[in-house]
């Protein structure tokens, strides 16, 4: 009857002792008192910038060279832009090992920076093959920009249903190393999530660079300019 007595007594202590090890702040889902951050969409594609005062070899030298048989002439160029970042942030402890993180409010930035056009100041600028080469890399940049708007609301869904699948984090501690390492655990999946997109974003922008690039076009666009000056009116003055 005694040992029945202790076994009992040792079982209640036993379950006292592991209910004060419990957390209260390990059964609180962050996500359940966090509402829905504060999004901000933004995009730009720079001003354009026209440069013709560089030489051709520079020019070349920038593009990484040219095609067998052609010289680089023109050129167009901008730093595509991607940038995620938490502008605000609510930090909510719930015990002394638990603390939510929750973004309040998020920017997000997607564009181009310092769009730039050269064309070889050793082309005359009154000449055909001048307004060849702008137009030329005109395009180019109009690719860019069409190229942009059609990926925007893609990026803008991908990354609005990111943040809403996982808009806080838990993290254990409260102090400001904890604080930065769970804003970096969020800052890596929003680009995880967000990565796929650009990549295609990217290789959608190179393939139709590409059809502007290539030989069959720069002859064609060449014969464009020669057939202007033998039909030329003023050809022979």
């Amino acid at each position: 009857m005694k040992k029945s007595a202790l076994s009992v007594l040792f079982f209640v202590w036993l379950s006292a002792a592991e209910a004060v090890a419990w957390s209260y702040g390990e059964f609180v889902s962050c996500d359940a008192i966090n509402p829905k951050p504060k999004i901000t969409f933004l995009t730009s594609y720079g001003l354009l910038i026209h440069d013709l005062s560089t030489p051709q070899r520079e020019i070349e030298r920038i593009s990484g060279g040219a095609e067998k048989g052609f010289y680089v002439v023109g050129l167009a160029t901008l730093t595509p832009k991607y940038q995620i970042h938490i502008k605000d942030i609510y930090v909510k402890t719930l015990d002394q090992n638990h603390t939510c993180l929750l973004p309040s409010e998020i920017e997000i930035k997607f564009g181009y920076n310092d769009p730039l056009i050269y064309v070889s100041k050793e082309i005359d600028r009154n000449s055909c093959k001048f307004s060849q080469v702008i137009r030329h890399e005109q395009v180019h940049q109009r690719i860019n920009i069409l190229t942009l708007e059609y990926f925007l609301p893609l990026i803008d869904e991908t990354i609005r249903n990111a943040i809403n699948e996982v808009r806080a984090v838990k993290i254990s501690g409260n102090g400001q190393a904890e604080i930065n390492d769970g804003i970096q655990r969020l800052y890596k999946y929003y680009t995880a999530r967000l990565q796929p997109i650009i990549d295609e974003f990217q290789r959608a922008r190179e393939n139709e660079q590409r059809k502007l690039d290539n030989i069959t076009n720069y002859t064609m666009e060449s014969e464009l300019c020669r057939e202007f000056e033998r039909k030329r009116p003023d050809k022979s003055l």
